[in-house]
């Protein structure tokens, strides 16, 4: 009897271990690239890309209105396996060197810039070693999504997505 009490707890714990963060926060899980709009792409502007297509799929405004939850996605379109391990950003001191801290974002009229938000523990709030989605080698024609979270003011309504070794892209609507 004991025994069956104990399964369903542990069960429990296997299922929601993915989602949790190293700063022990609940995350979402990695997007899937199926099924996903392309609100825009960009190509490679740097050597260390030319393998790689860039996506957009989505801008979307959180209930408390300033965060922005975006959605994209890189595509090996050469023809072997590439590495995909670049996008870190320097400007700030993010806690968990393996993420893609790096991708940020301007509002249309290019007044500012957005950096991914940081939670208390440092860890940068986008795809890294603490969301368990980050994949650094890709293979042929394999598209992987990512997520980024940006702190933006309630009244702008379109941004431009950069994602380093890559074209920006432009107008992406926030919904």
């Amino acid at each position: 009897m004991n025994r069956k009490l104990r399964a369903p707890g542990l069960c429990a714990i296997i299922a929601i271990l993915p989602f949790v963060t190293a700063s022990g926060a609940l995350a979402a899980p990695a997007p899937k690239t199926e099924n996903l709009d392309s609100l825009g792409n960009a190509e490679s502007n740097e050597e260390i890309s030319s393998d790689f297509l860039a996506e957009a799929h989505s801008a979307e405004r959180s209930g408390a209105g300033n965060l922005i939850s975006v959605t994209w996605s890189v595509e090996n379109i050469g023809d072997r396996d590439a590495g995909f391990d670049w996008p870190q950003g320097n400007s700030y001191m993010y806690s968990n060197v393996t993420s893609y801290s790096g991708v940020t974002i301007t509002s249309s009229t290019k007044s500012k810039r957005f950096h991914p938000l940081m939670d208390s523990d440092g860890d940068c709030l986008c795809s890294g070693n603490t969301s368990m989605d980050v994949k650094n080698i890709l293979r042929p024609g394999e598209k992987v999504a990512y997520w980024s979270m940006y702190s933006v003011p309630e009244d702008v309504d379109s941004i431009d997505l950069e994602i380093p070794g890559f074209e920006p892209i432009e107008d992406i609507p926030i919904s």
